[in-house]
């Protein structure tokens, strides 16, 4: 193995630690405020299981499927980024300015393409691959945002990441960066809060919760990207209320007969 391989391999492997410490430790955060109680009132789903056993599986189920992807398809995929880029990566002389702005635009690049193929697989014909990331609205957790399926992550997950890594590459450390924003927005985005205050605001997940409770708006992360194309939840005749919530079950079955 030449020496170009292996170091590709081990900042796939920091880039992926990275990851997944900045993801669990907002999974953690949001666990404390759910199984203290301190949270309660802010839920978004209020049929969710009052069950800390329950809770506390779903939240295992996501982080095990997490590791999964990162060990079988993340690893080799951005090691294979990285030798690419390899010497631009080793030898880049960005200022910290230029490195920000590359780290954004790769960002929203990625974000961007993760809006379309996320909206591709609600449709009929590939939903199949995306059904089990709705598997369980009603009980949605922190660390749900890559219990996904195999293919759903490498045709939207992985090339958001690389997006960064083979357009934009700069300095080692603003790629690991730019993985800790992606393990952290992962986990908000899901945490199925919707808490006051500043501590609140950083682990908001009321935005992409109505995306769970209905399926058929707010595709997107970023949300001008939704108003843009007319699936943001303020541009539909639709809310989350008590009844979608109660019929988002019957929904996914629903689904799910369409297919098989």
């Amino acid at each position: 193995m030449s020496v170009a391989v292996r170091c590709a391999f081990w900042q796939a492997i920091g880039a992926a630690l990275i990851l997944m410490l900045s993801h669990c430790i907002c999974v953690g955060i949001v666990m404390y405020f759910d199984f203290s109680g301190k949270w309660e009132a802010y839920e978004l789903s209020k049929s969710r299981s009052k069950s800390l056993s329950d809770r506390m599986y779903d939240y295992q189920i996501g982080i095990r499927k997490f590791c999964l992807d990162l060990v079988l398809l993340f690893v080799p995929c951005i090691a294979f980024c990285f030798w690419c880029k390899g010497d631009k990566i080793a030898h880049s002389p960005d200022s910290m300015f230029l490195s920000f702005v590359k780290l954004l635009t790769g960002y929203a690049l990625g974000k961007i393409w993760a809006f379309l193929v996320h909206y591709g697989l609600h449709f009929p014909l590939f939903y199949q691959f995306h059904r089990r990331h709705h598997r369980n609205p009603k009980n949605l957790v922190a660390s749900a945002a890559w219990d996904d399926s195999f293919v759903e992550y490498a045709i939207m997950e992985i090339p958001s990441f690389a997006i960064t890594l083979l357009l934009f590459p700069t300095h080692y450390y603003w790629h690991l960066i730019h993985f800790a924003w992606h393990g952290w927005d992962g986990a908000c985005g899901h945490s199925g809060f919707a808490a006051p205050g500043l501590l609140g605001a950083c682990f908001n997940g009321e935005y992409h919760y109505h995306h769970h409770a209905l399926l058929t708006v707010n595709y997107a992360e970023l949300e001008f990207l939704d108003k843009l194309c007319g699936t943001h939840h303020s541009q539909r005749s639709v809310g989350v209320n008590k009844q979608t919530l109660s019929s988002t079950r019957s929904q996914q079955k629903t689904n799910n007969r369409i297919l098989n």
